[in-house]
């Protein structure tokens, strides 16, 4: 029971951190400078490369995908709630 709530928490972190990078690389992009834009493009794949380097054992995948879907569903309800406002 430990494993499924500690991959859930896991998947949930990981939503908002991906939702936080996504807005990050977003802003960098918006700003049209060559420096800022090739970060915003670096960024992302070096974050990638370090999770496909260093992989983690799972041992719920049951608890990471309930909070994957979870944490998508939630960004999308804020996302529509904040445009309503």
């Amino acid at each position: 029971m430990t494993d499924f709530f500690g991959n859930f928490l896991l998947a949930l972190l990981l939503v908002g951190l991906i939702r936080f990078l996504y807005a990050v690389c977003a802003l960098l992009v918006r700003t049209r400078d060559g420096g800022n834009i090739a970060f915003a493009i670096a960024l992302p794949v070096a974050l990638l490369y370090i999770a496909v380097r260093n992989p983690v054992p799972v041992g719920s995948w049951a608890g990471l995908g309930t909070g994957a879907v979870l944490g998508a569903a939630l960004m999308l309800a804020i996302g529509r709630w904040r445009r309503r406002s």
